[in-house]
């Protein structure tokens, strides 16, 4: 879903975009980093941690995101070159070929997804064995989701629970789990991997 004006204004801060690419570097600590090469970004926003990747680190990066109006400022900030790319993408029905990623990176963007169970499933596609998932997002409480579920079409509500089960449904392993206080809701940053074979 495209965002607000308002929300825009809000996710597009130099100091907002400052905060992801140092909670990605916190997390990359926890993968064998030399095993990535190929990346998908979900939800991209301006560009600045998929060209982070691609920068600091040579990988090769899809910079995706629904929003065309997004797209156009992530190559305008950080142009496409042999290790960057961009394109609208809608996280739910991915255009990329099965096993395409070593990495696939989304933050504060599951919310934004209607049909974040179709996303996952798509996550786990387009990942190859082993490749790893960075998630981190807002989880919300029952009452909060039974209270405002009818009034939010444009946006998805679920618990960590919810989020948790259908990861270990796609082949799912949790490396990392860290909860975080932000604001009025609790943010969750899963670190995962896809195992080669179910379980």
């Amino acid at each position: 879903m495209a965002m607000t004006g308002l929300e825009k204004r809000f996710v597009n801060r130099k100091q907002k975009a400052e905060r992801n690419v140092g909670r990605i570097r916190r997390n990359l600590d926890k993968l064998n980093i030399e095993q990535i090469h190929d990346v998908l970004e979900i939800g991209c926003g301006i560009g600045s941690v998929s060209a982070y990747l691609a920068h600091t680190y040579g990988m090769h990066v899809w910079g995706t995101d629904f929003d065309p109006e997004q797209v156009k400022i992530a190559k305008e900030l950080y142009p496409s070159s042999d290790h960057l790319q961009y394109k609208v993408e809608d996280a739910s029905n991915l255009s990329f070929e099965s096993s395409s990623f070593d990495l696939v990176v989304s933050q504060n963007t599951f919310h934004h997804i209607p049909n974040w169970k179709k996303a996952i499933c798509e996550v786990a596609r387009v990942l190859r064995p082993h490749g790893y998932f960075l998630w981190f997002d807002l989880a919300f409480p029952k009452l909060i989701i039974r209270l405002f579920q009818p009034l939010t079409r444009n946006y998805a509500l679920y618990t960590i629970d919810e989020i948790r089960y259908e990861l270990i449904q796609k082949n799912f392993e949790t490396i990392s789990a860290e909860k975080l206080l932000h604001g009025p809701f609790m943010h969750h940053n899963l670190v995962l991997q896809k195992r080669s074979k179910p379980s």
